[in-house]
């Protein structure tokens, strides 16, 4: 007889934290009727995930995966969590690396690096912040909520996506903490060990989950804000600014920049609400929102100010273009604070380097939920297994980019937005179209893991395809340009100017309705 065919609960000791687990009054997951990934828990798989669970438990970390949290194992009042989550995963070096992308990656002027940041920052946080309110009406994580827009398999796809991105997050993160940490060693310490040593500290931290993360997140953003006030500081009285070109080369360097930042700051949106599913689900979503939103736009906005400052000052200051053309990020950073404040210099830029794990747990610990949404049978692997799958991915790959910290976070952020632009477009436009802007709709508690109440998902996969067409005509990278993103640069900027991200949205955003009308039409789900 088949070690499915007989359905039977699994003894599991009731949990002392509801942040753990399951608790004592929750059925389902546990007690034999399903498990997170729709099989009956049952005869050798049932007792496989009891071992799990009491490892997990017993090394401290948190054994809930993707199913929802009931309300009545809730226990985390404090909705300011949501804002010192994302102060500390944006008051981060990577924030200041795509500040200086603007004067040097596309030769914007200070005012115009400001004006784009400001503008695109501000209308994109607003994307993330909604997602976070998903959190605490629905108990579900984000890749796991997108079950009711996306379809019980299409979620499959973005949660695949999810993973991806989360794995280009660490990279992009760790190459631009890698390169400060060897400049403090004044460039004696190879790249693999600074490397390394990133990744260990991510990876000791996000093991261990939710609580474990907030707990961290709520205090590392003091230390690098007060870094980046410092910097500011030594940096203040050679701060200057160059001209940039007008007309149609400035309007195609605002648009591929702005793209940029788009795809940093809504880089959120597929995970927002993984760090808050243990808050009330009476929460008022617009203290959810406005917490988030807060959390994302202040560290956002003034640190990528700075970073655009300096970077327009390197083409001032020999000493700092120099370091940047030799080093990158780090030889900036070095060449900044190093000649005025000597060792206490090199304490802040150390400082810097932590402020990469507070980034980068969050990728590690989202993408082990996230994986969870992709297979059945990838969900049954312990969750502690996934935090060192993805640092054994993305270490060998951030070394060998450890060089080419700009073209990484350019290439990477670029095409991040484009797919997430579709995404976020579906999930809009079913919960204010389809389900009337009411969490009650969706019926998180009974349908979240039942493919017989979940939409189909056609008619977000085949939205998501006009979407790609939409991202292929605008984009301009290097690799490629689109005959949209070319017209825009015109012959002013033969790099063209990037518009993926907004022709994926339009593009998603005129198809899915109509085709989520058609499938309510024929299959009333």
């Amino acid at each position: 007889m088949s070690d499915f065919s007989e359905k039977q609960t699994v003894p599991v000791d009731v949990e002392k934290n509801a942040f753990d687990g399951p608790s004592a009054v929750e059925p389902g997951f546990y007690s034999g009727e399903t498990n997170g990934f729709s099989q009956p828990a049952t005869g050798r798989w049932a007792r496989f995930d009891a071992y799990n669970r009491k490892l997990e438990q017993k090394l401290g970390i948190e054994t809930r995966g993707i199913e929802r949290v009931p309300e009545t194992a809730r226990p985390d009042k404090r909705l300011y969590g949501n804002l010192t989550i994302w102060l500390a995963a944006n008051c981060v070096l990577p924030t200041f690396g795509v500040g200086i992308l603007g004067p040097l990656l596309f030769y914007m002027s200070v005012a115009d690096s400001m004006l784009t940041v400001f503008f695109f920052v501000i209308f994109s946080a607003m994307l993330p912040a909604f997602t976070s309110t998903f959190g605490p009406k629905l108990g579900l994580r984000q890749m796991t909520s997108s079950r009711f827009s996306w379809g019980f398999y299409g979620a499959k796809i973005v949660a695949l996506l999810n993973c991806i991105a989360c794995v280009g997050w660490s990279i992009s993160n760790t190459i631009g903490g890698t390169q400060v940490l060897v400049a403090v060693s004044d460039w004696r310490m190879s790249d693999a060990v600074g490397v390394v040593i990133i990744a260990l500290l991510t990876l000791v931290i996000g093991l261990f989950g939710y609580k474990f993360v907030h707990r961290f997140e709520q205090v590392a953003w003091i230390p690098t804000a007060i870094t980046f006030f410092v910097l500011l500081g030594v940096s203040a009285k050679h701060l200057t600014s160059l001209p940039m070109p007008v007309g149609q080369a400035e309007a195609a360097s605002v648009l591929s920049f702005g793209g940029i930042i788009f795809s940093f700051v809504v880089g959120w949106v597929s995970l927002a609400s993984d760090y808050n599913v243990y808050m009330p689900a009476d929460a008022k979503s617009w203290k959810v929102f406005m917490w988030t939103y807060i959390g994302i736009t202040v560290p956002c906005v003034l640190i990528m100010w700075l970073g655009a400052a300096i970077a327009a000052t390197s083409f001032i200051i020999e000493d700092w273009g120099d370091a940047y053309a030799e080093h990158e990020l780090g030889g900036l950073v070095h060449a900044v604070l190093v000649p005025a404040m000597g060792g206490g210099g090199k304490f802040f830029m150390v400082l810097l380097v932590l402020s990469v794990v507070a980034n980068n747990i969050v990728n590690v610990y989202s993408m082990g939920l996230s994986i969870s949404v992709v297979s059945a049978w990838l969900a049954a692997v312990p969750r502690l297994v996934w935090p060192l799958v993805i640092t054994a991915i993305y270490l060998p790959l951030s070394i060998v980019g450890a060089n080419h910290f700009a073209d990484t976070l350019e290439d990477f952020l670029s095409v991040l937005g484009y797919w997430l632009a579709i995404f976020v477009a579906v999930v809009l436009e079913e919960h204010f179209i389809f389900r009337k802007g009411k969490f009650e709709n969706y019926n998180a508690a009974e349908a979240w893991n039942r493919k017989e109440l979940l939409p189909h998902g056609f008619a977000a996969v085949v939205a998501f395809c006009f979407g790609v067409a939409g991202a292929v005509l605008g984009m301009a990278q290097v690799w490629y340009i689109g005959p949209v993103g070319a017209a825009v640069g015109g012959s002013a900027d033969p790099y063209g100017g990037d518009i993926g991200f907004e022709l994926s949205f339009a593009f998603t955003a005129v198809t899915f309705p109509p085709l989520r009308y058609l499938e309510l039409k024929y299959f009333h789900r």
